[in-house]
Order: C-alpha cells, then sequence, then structure tokens
C-alpha cells in the first residue's frame, strides 16, 4: 500500500470543496429558476381565480405542469 503525504491529502481534501461548491452553485441556480416558475405559477392562479374561480385556476397550473 503505497503511503500519501499531507500535502496530497490536502490537495485531494482541496479538490473535494471545490466540486461540493461548484454543485451547491448549480444547485442554488436550480432553486432560483424553480422559485420563479413557482411564483409564475401562482400569478396564473390569483388571475384566473379572481376571473373563474378557484377550481379553474388549479386546472389550468395542472395543464401547465403535465
Amino acid at each position: 500500500m503505497s503511503e500519501r503525504t499531507a500535502d496530497e491529502i490536502r490537495s485531494e481534501i482541496a479538490a473535494e470543496r471545490q466540486r461540493l461548491d461548484d454543485d451547491l452553485t448549480a444547485l442554488r441556480s436550480e432553486i432560483r429558476s424553480l422559485g420563479v416558475l413557482v411564483a409564475a405559477g401562482l400569478v396564473v392562479v390569483a388571475l384566473v381565480t379572481w376571473r373563474r374561480g378557484s377550481r379553474d385556476g388549479v386546472t389550468t397550473v395542472w395543464k401547465f405542469i403535465r
């Protein structure tokens, strides 16, 4: 079994931290885009509910989701 030095272990940890940071950044970006979709859906429900009734609003959003 080959022995790794402390510097090699530190560089591996730093690389893993960088990959985790990149994953976290991508996840935050996806959450932001999902938040916009949810907000748009709520606006559609509010508009349709205001004009027709709550059941039609929910039906309209369900059509967009499918």
